[in-house]
């Protein structure tokens, strides 16, 4: 194993890149993708079939649900969720319901957002904590609120 993964994790990906570390009480579905060097913090839920890039960062308590794709150096703030049923129920079928997320290269969001399924994220973007996204958010963006718009150029890419 060329990974970390501490001995409370769930692990049933047999896909984690090399110098990925895996912390406490984390659950990693089967058919997910990690890639390499990423952190993945205390309590982060991965769903089945999505795919983390390289150098990717989930703070503790994130939900990254199926049908997620986060590009390489992607930050996600602590208890971030994403979705990927845009109408959802508790019974019945939900395939035709069921979205995909995209989350660009080196997009950041923030604490407690909720990023809604079917939308894509820009590269070098910024959402705020607390935020509710519920539409695509453009390359190098600042947006924060609920619903999350726009408040600016993310200037942090440059840095």
């Amino acid at each position: 194993m060329d990974h970390f993964q501490h001995k409370t994790a769930i692990v049933e990906s047999s896909t984690i890149g090399k110098g990925t570390k895996v912390w406490a009480f984390s659950h990693i579905c089967k058919g997910a993708v990690i890639g390499e060097n990423c952190i993945i913090g205390e309590g982060v839920y991965i769903g089945p079939n999505v795919i983390i890039g390289n150098r990717v960062k989930i703070q503790n308590h994130a939900l990254i649900y199926e049908g997620v794709h986060i590009e390489d150096e992607v930050f996600i703030g602590p208890n971030v969720v994403t979705t990927n049923d845009i109408k959802p129920k508790a019974v019945g079928e939900w395939k035709d319901r069921f979205k995909k997320t995209i989350i660009k290269k080196r997009a950041s969001i923030g604490a407690n957002s909720v990023i809604i399924c079917g939308n894509i994220i820009g590269e070098d973007s910024l959402v705020g904590a607390g935020s509710v996204v519920t539409k695509s958010v453009d390359k190098n963006s600042l947006v924060y609120g609920n619903p999350a718009k726009l408040h600016g150029v993310n200037n942090a890419s440059s840095d």
